[in-house]
């Protein structure tokens, strides 16, 4: 990069769209580049809460970036107030440094911190404090412009990267809440005494840290379906022993190797719809079962709870996420007095099989606000139900009619009711 003449606007907005015009992967690059000779470092670090795909980007020195992660990103943003860059020493990467950090805001609530590592530790000169700062909020404005209409590849990555992370966050979140649930159910048993009771829960939850550990060692690209509803099984038998509500599961009559994706985001679903049920009240009894077909794998969940579940709830739409991020559907069928049945189908070619669905572009949060566009739902209604701004609520709406051009609400609900976000509204 060519040297800046910082007394010269036209010098600074020219240096400034070199950094904009860059590959988003050399953006950090040019950025760092472009403003050492406001604050000296050798390294940069970058933190983006609106970018789905890697949110974490650093530059610079091996040894100053190798070992920074978002956490230390995270805990320092607490310090950085939007609009006013700080100066300060922090532990960064495992070790203290003194560091100039910035933040910027965005429409969305998620917004940016750029973070320049081993910078001078005397005050920064309030007129390089306000360039910096315009010029971080210049960038992040551009980067979320970048983030909200991505080029085709950066959509693909954001796509397969944020699929991943629901399916991973569905597991694990579903394991948990097995635990808590057995460990509760143990406690609560009329058949354990106080001190059987303590060390149930106590083996129970030793138990769990040990499949923590042994199923983030494993990453099969194929797995046997039998070998995963076996481990469902194991998984919910302290419920099964311990519950008043008997559950019976009914593993796969054939087994053969699927896409572990496809078994493990089945496994999820089936955990997640099973403890969904366990809180209906009253139910007495629970079912859950596997079919697997040459084309498809299907996982089936009912109770006999009277109280009819809606597919719009928000436990029936993380059912949704979860399978959606397998390339799978799911289908509620309630019937008021006689229970629910969840049902879940998985595609086992799911490259070849699954029609895109107009909806893959959006974000996570952009889903939940076109499921309230659906049903109808006011901005203000759709806020409260999501515990969100209504600024943010219309700021999603504006992305959301952008990315499926279309022109209104009305537009954007049908096409969430024909993707299957949301039943039709009945006659």
């Amino acid at each position: 990069m060519s040297t800046i003449d910082w007394s010269s606007p036209a010098s600074v907005t020219s240096a400034l769209a070199d950094v904009q015009r860059a590959p988003l992967g050399d953006v950090l690059r040019r950025l760092s580049a472009l403003v050492a000779p406001l604050v000296p470092h050798t390294a940069v670090a970058q933190l983006t809460g609106f970018c789905g795909h890697s949110p974490l980007k650093t530059t610079g020195t091996d040894a100053a970036t190798e070992a920074v992660t978002s956490t230390d990103l995270g805990r320092l943003a607490s310090k950085v107030p939007v609009g006013a860059p700080w100066r300060g020493t922090a532990l960064l990467g495992g070790a203290d440094r003194v560091l100039t950090a910035v933040a910027a805001a965005a429409p969305d609530g998620d917004g940016s911190l750029l973070v320049l590592i081993d910078t001078p530790a005397d005050p920064l000169p309030s007129a390089a404090a306000e360039l910096l700062q315009s010029i971080w909020d210049l960038v992040t404005a551009h980067l979320l412009h970048r983030a909200l209409d991505p080029e085709p590849e950066q959509l693909a990555r954001s796509r397969a990267a944020s699929g991943e992370r629901q399916r991973v966050t569905a597991e694990l979140t579903s394991s948990h809440a097995v635990t808590l649930t057995a460990v509760l159910a143990t406690l609560r048993s009329r058949s354990l005494s106080d001190a059987a009771a303590r060390q149930a829960a106590t083996d129970l939850a030793a138990s769990a840290l040990i499949d923590l550990r042994r199923t983030a060692q494993e990453d099969p690209a194929d797995s046997s379906t039998l070998r995963v509803f076996d481990d469902l099984t194991a998984e919910l038998s302290p419920i099964r022993r311990y519950s008043d509500v008997r559950l019976s599961l009914r593993p796969p009559e054939t087994d053969r190797p699927v896409p572990s994706e496809t078994a493990y985001a089945a496994r999820s679903v089936t955990l997640t719809a099973v403890l969904n049920a366990f809180t209906q009240d009253p139910v007495q009894h629970v079912h859950a079962g596997w079919q697997l077909t040459d084309n498809a794998l299907t996982a089936t969940v009912r109770d006999d709870s009277p109280n009819a579940s809606s597919d719009t709830s928000i436990a029936a739409r993380r059912l949704h996420r979860i399978a959606a991020a397998a390339g799978g559907e799911v289908a509620l069928d309630s019937e008021p007095e006689w229970g629910t049945t969840v049902t879940a189908t998985f595609p086992l070619n799911p490259a070849e099989t699954a029609t895109p669905s107009p909806l893959d572009g959006l974000a996570p949060r952009e889903l939940d606000v076109l499921a309230g566009l659906a049903q109808g739902l006011s901005n203000r209604a759709i806020a409260q139900e999501l515990h969100i701004g209504e600024t943010t609520v219309k700021f999603h709406v504006r992305n959301i009619l952008k990315k499926l051009t279309v022109s209104s609400r009305g537009q954007a609900a049908a096409l969430a009711r024909d993707a299957g976000l949301t039943p039709s509204p009945q006659p």
